[in-house]
This record gives structure tokens, sequence and C-alpha cells, in this order.
């Protein structure tokens, strides 16, 4: 019998050029803002349960769908660099815009969280309090590797990629349908394109560089990412305003991993 999935709030829409930019908000319209955004080939489907969540606590909860993913669109004719962090950090400076939101408190996974560290640079004062998981603050992937992965992904195809994402992604059952269902609404263009541009990067200058309060949920089980965050640790942990917090049985997904821990978390956090 099939896992039914969380039910997606109504879609807004915001335009970048030629791209339509989806996210779904919920909670008091006045209340403290808060955004929770995904990371690659996944979508807001991965929020659902946070965001509503947030919202009963009084959180104005913002989840987006990066472009290439979820409900956003592309248009046919794209580049690489449509889809460089910058390009996609802009976006959601576009959604926040939108909403008439000068600062938020930030959470992001993976890719999401790497769009709040650039955003530090270019738009600091948006930022108050920042929360990642399954983020490495910098990237240095040999270009064979980027290949051999992108060739892997081209000859899966979507549908096996779904099928035998969920169980190498999370042990949560429920979570694993979520992960498969975010990458059949993927464009997996997009996401060679973005995994490209995510090959190098050094975003630890920008979080040494920010002011707010940031937290780094450290899963257990994301072995790849911690290995990559060894370089940006050492400054990170001498910072007044960091702190790691380490959460046993967490994999690179950690909110679908561990939804209830994650959330006190996060939740302690940004009320501290």
């Amino acid at each position: 019998m099939g896992l039914n999935l969380p039910e997606l709030p109504s879609a807004r829409f915001v335009r970048a050029g030629d791209y339509k930019i989806a996210y779904f908000v919920c909670g008091p319209e006045n209340g403290r803002p808060l955004v929770l955004c995904h990371g690659l080939a996944a979508s807001g489907l991965q929020f659902v349960g946070d965001a509503d969540y947030f919202a009963a606590q009084g959180y104005y909860v913002i989840v987006p769908d990066l472009r290439g993913h979820g409900r956003s669109t592309c248009p046919q004719q794209r580049t690489d660099q449509d889809f460089s962090i910058v390009r996609l950090a802009a976006d959601m400076v576009g959604i926040l815009d939108k909403e008439n939101i000068t600062a938020t408190d930030w959470v992001g996974n993976s890719l999401g969280g790497i769009l709040a560290l650039s955003l530090m640079k270019t738009d600091g004062a948006r930022l108050k309090k920042f929360v990642s998981f399954g983020t490495a603050y910098s990237l240095d992937v040999p270009d064979f590797a980027v290949r051999a992965l992108l060739l892997l992904q081209k000859v899966l195809g979507k549908e096996m990629l779904a099928r035998i994402a969920g169980p190498l992604t999370t042990k949560n059952r429920e979570a694993r349908a979520i992960v498969s269902a975010m990458i059949r609404t993927s464009d997996l263009d997009a996401v060679a394109r973005i995994t490209r541009n995510l090959a190098k990067y050094d975003l630890v200058s920008n979080a040494l560089g920010f002011d707010g309060p940031i937290l780094m949920i450290k899963g257990e089980l994301d072995r790849q990412i911690n290995q990559a965050l060894q370089k940006a640790l050492p400054p990170m942990l001498a910072q007044p305003n960091f702190k790691r917090v380490e959460l046993k049985g967490a994999g690179h997904c950690a909110n679908l991993d561990q939804p209830e821990k994650t959330r006190f978390v996060i939740s302690e956090f940004l009320g501290s």
C-alpha cells in the first residue's frame, strides 16, 4: 500500500526573467518570518510538516521551490549560468521582496543552506538567524567525479533515480516516499546544471563575516558532508555566534530522518 504524501498548500509565484519561482506560505502574516529552503533535486514538499509546526508557533513560514524544482517552471532555452548559486539566491530575494519581508530567519538543507551563505555577502541584512543541515560551507569536487555523477544520472533516468534515491537518502519509510516524489517533480537538466555550479565554491568567509547567530545541525550519518565540513569547522567553531549540534541517526535530510528532534533543536535556537 502506498504512503500518503503531505498535502502541498497552494502556490504563489514570482517571476525572474523567463523563470517562474513557486513558493507557499503558512502562518500568521504578521508573524516572525521564517524561510525553509530545500536542497538539490528536492522541493518544498520536504518542509510541509515543518511549515505547519512553525506556523503553529506563530511564524510566517515561506517555503520555496528552487528553479527547476517542484512547481517552479523553466524555459526551454537555459544556460548553466541561469543555475548559479548567485542566481538561485537572487530568486529567494525576489520572493522576500514580493512578501515585503526585509529580514528573516532561514533554515536551509544542503543547497538551501548554500543560498543563505551566498546571501550573507550580498544581502546579509536580510538574514537574522541561520540554520543549516546537510550543507557544506565549501566544496572542491574533481571534474571527473562530476562527469561520472552526471553520466550516472543520465543513464538511470528520472524514474529509476526516484526509486533508488529514497532508500539511499533515509531509513524513514514515510520520508522515502517524499524523496522519491520530489525527484519526480525535478527538472533533471536543471539539476545537472546546478550540480556543475556546485562542484567548486568556498563560502566560509561569508559565514565568518556574518554577525547573526548560526546553527549547524550535523547529521551523524551524513558522512560526505561531514567530511567536506572539516575545512570550515575549525574557523567557525572559534566564532562566538556559531553553534553546532549533532543529531544521532540523522543523515543528509535531518528533518525527514528525525523530524521531532530537528524541529526541537531549530525551535530552541530560533527562540533563544
